[in-house]
């Protein structure tokens, strides 16, 4: 389970602070004001970014 900062869409690529995608949003659970991601991770060692920052790349707008 992840806290959410902001809304996200599921099937959203999540990174590690080195830009490496580390896991996919899967759903969002809990309230609307205060939502977590569940998320599958996508590395082979999911124990090292538990308590990990994940971010979100943000498209250029043109």
């Amino acid at each position: 389970m992840i806290k959410a900062r902001s809304k996200i869409q599921p099937q959203t690529a999540l990174y590690n602070s080195s830009g490496k995608k580390v896991a996919v949003v899967v759903d969002l659970i809990g309230p609307i004001n205060s939502p977590y991601i569940v998320a599958k991770p996508l590395v082979r060692a999911p124990n090292k970014i538990v308590g990990a920052r994940l971010y979100v790349k943000r498209e250029r707008r043109k």
